[in-house]
């Protein structure tokens, strides 16, 4: 791959994890501590370390995606979704000079989601970010003026002055002028012509043509119903061969273009969710401007909100309705339907509740199946908050059927070698269940008269239930509670060694210590390696829990690190694991203890060692070699003189 390419990649790596950070601030806005915007965060900020690695990420946002040093970047829908947020807020320039962190993103995450008239009342994209104190991201129209820090200055920039864009006003004078005569239809193709004039005279430059477009929209919503009609009708039916058609379209929010089809079905000339579907065929809007044109035909809309249609769409609205921003036809339905062909979020959300054998697994297999085919990383994350809840409810009602099968059809739906992201927020949605306040009450029943088996209700959950488990260990401060979870960890860690392994590189000495206790309950011959280098740790504490776990862990086979420990560790260690191997019965163990009496060059440790060898038969049997004449090589005369002196002791007290 040549440097070019791996650059390519990079940012659009990069792209694809901010519209997958926008999609997770848009469910929960301002609250940066949500586990998927923390999830989402992080990953931003791996992604810009590697592109920024070549230096600034400079890149011109086009209506249908990026485009870096002048080539379209390869994406999919995410980049496109991302482009097309920026493109609808003037934005046509996105620059990324440091690695943002979760303020920086949550300032930018607001400003891309502002409704576009509140944006321009704030000075615009770049006014906005920058008044919020953002330095890490730009987002700006393409000149005057370059970015500070970015890798390249457009050559169009070079002297250029902005092109000043008349007001509503004064383009409606130039477009009326003179009368218009015949059919509504024929004036609308005189004033098409005009504002195609229009637009060719002014030269606006690149960065703010959809500023001209949206104020060339503004004057058409004023004009007369049956001219509006008509001019809206030849723009979405030559949408696909004319740019300027495609342009004014595209200046039009969500809400704007939902009014405009279904006030052409008013006198049934045409259908308005057949132009709604001709205008998703064409590239021009998401497929799910079919549902919302169907919604608002269906007829309910409420404070400039479109929410219409929520009762056929299977939405109850007498509580109110959804929480949406006004004038918003995304905000308002997007956040609840799919495209045509997929179930209703809400819908899906009924599902979730335990029912009989029957219905519960078809809502599982229906479940299953939209995460499957949903793209819409916005629409994904609500579905997931909703399916966190229901696998929070199981969890409290101590269901581990019902946790399983939770589990089984989420991952199943997002898992897949090629999945990472959908496996990332299937992580981040799976913790968000995981409340500690409700783990610890399910420990604390566990533990109590009201028993229910806590191992196979979490076992599901895997690493995920060990690591919250180990937080709240970790945080504790009553010595009974942290024995009680010490306890409840034990059984539940078997199998799930990795976290508690992860945790032997705490800083905080206790939370090394509990973790060596747990590899040796929870542990096998497997986490021999790990608590070898433990039993060398700086805190006495830590040290005789790692000796004990080893024993506990291996027995037998944990006898060359104890013999490595008996000769070569700290002080107190290499008499502690003088007296382990003592009481590993074997003989592996009496050979070690052998070899640490007649080697050892501390003396109270080769009489350890004796003493521990006189203890068992093993042990007896090897100090009676080491007096036989026949052994070789033959041992110092000291060794022999006491495994003799012990031999005959122990035949004395022999009964």
């Amino acid at each position: 791959m040549s440097g070019d390419e791996e650059r390519a990649r990079g940012v659009a790596g990069l792209l694809r994890q901010l519209w997958l950070g926008l999609s997770a601030y848009r469910l929960f806005p301002g609250s940066q501590d949500r586990p998927g915007f923390v999830a989402a965060t992080e990953r931003i900020s791996d992604a810009a370390q590697a592109a920024l690695a070549q230096g600034a990420v400079d890149v011109e946002v086009r209506s249908e995606g990026f485009a870096l040093d002048g080539e379209l970047l390869p994406g999919d829908g995410s980049m496109e979704r991302l482009a097309r947020a920026c493109f609808e807020r003037g934005v046509e320039r996105l620059v990324l000079v440091a690695v943002p962190d979760g303020r920086d993103l949550d300032r930018t995450y607001a400003v891309l989601s502002m409704p576009q008239e509140d944006l321009r009342e704030a000075g615009g994209a770049e006014e906005a970010l920058s008044g919020a104190g953002v330095t890490s991201i730009v987002l700006s129209p393409i000149g005057p003026a370059a970015v500070e820090g970015a890798d390249h200055v457009p050559e169009e920039m070079g002297g250029m002055r902005a092109t000043r864009i008349p007001d509503a006003e004064t383009i409606t004078s130039q477009l009326m002028k003179g009368d218009l005569s015949g059919t509504p239809s024929d004036q609308a193709e005189v004033l098409l012509d005009r504002i195609r004039v229009l637009v060719s005279e002014l030269s606006v430059e690149a960065g703010r043509e959809i500023d001209l477009h949206s104020t060339v929209h503004d004057v058409v919503a004023e004009l007369p119903a049956e001219l509006r009609r008509s001019l809206v009708e030849i723009l979405v039916d030559r949408v696909r061969e004319d740019p300027l058609a495609e342009r004014l379209i595209g200046a039009m929010s969500n809400a704007e273009l939902t009014r405009a089809l279904v006030d052409l079905g008013r006198d049934g000339r045409r259908d308005p969710v057949e132009l709604a579907r001709q205008l998703a065929e064409a590239g021009v809007r998401h497929v799910d401007i079919v549902d919302l044109t169907s919604a608002l035909e269906a007829g309910r809309e409420e404070a400039g909100t479109i929410l219409a249609g929520l009762e056929q769409l299977g939405m109850d609205l007498s509580e109110g309705g959804p929480e949406t921003a006004s004038g918003s036809v995304t905000d308002a339905i997007g956040a609840y339907l799919a495209a045509t062909e997929r179930d209703d979020v809400r819908a899906v959300q009924a599902t979730l509740p335990r029912t009989d054998e029957q219905r519960r697994g078809t809502a599982l297999l229906s479940l299953r199946d939209y995460l499957a085919l949903e793209e819409d990383a916005e629409r994904l994350g609500e579905v997931l908050h909703l399916w966190a809840g229901e696998l929070g409810e199981a969890l409290r009602s101590r269901d581990p059927r019902r946790v399983s099968e939770l589990l089984d059809a989420v991952h199943e739906a997002l898992g897949g070698p090629k999945e990472r992201e959908r496996e990332y927020l299937f992580d981040a949605y799976v913790r968000e269940a995981l409340q500690p306040d409700l783990l610890m009450e399910l420990v604390m029943a566990a533990q109590s008269g009201d028993a229910f088996p806590l191992p196979e209700l979490l076992a599901p959950l895997g690493d995920r239930a060990v690591e919250v488990l180990l937080d709240l260990l970790a945080a504790e401060p009553d010595r009974h509670r942290r024995a009680v979870l010490l306890a409840a960890l034990r059984p539940v860690a078997r199998g799930h060694v990795g976290p508690v392994a992860a945790r032997l590189r705490d800083p905080r000495w206790y939370v090394v210590r509990n973790a060596a206790l747990l590899l040796g309950s929870a542990g096998g011959t497997e986490v021999l390696h790990l608590l070898e280098p433990a039993a060398r740790h700086e805190t006495p504490q830590v040290r005789r829990e790692a000796v004990q776990a080893l024993v506990a862990a291996g027995s037998v086979q944990a006898v060359p690190h104890l013999r490595e420990l008996a000769e070569g560790g700290p002080e107190d260690v290499r008499s502690m694991a003088v007296s382990a191997l003592g009481t590993i019965r074997g003989p592996e163990s009496a050979a070690a203890l052998a070899a640490v009496a007649a080697g050892s060059d501390s003396r109270s440790i080769r009489n350890l060692a004796f003493e521990r060898l006189a203890q068992g038969p093993d042990g007896l049997e090897v100090l009676r070699r080491l007096t036989s004449r026949d052994v070789r090589p033959r041992p110092p005369w000291s060794v022999r003189r006491r495994a003799r002196k012990l031999v005959r002791g122990a035949r004395g007290s022999a009964p």
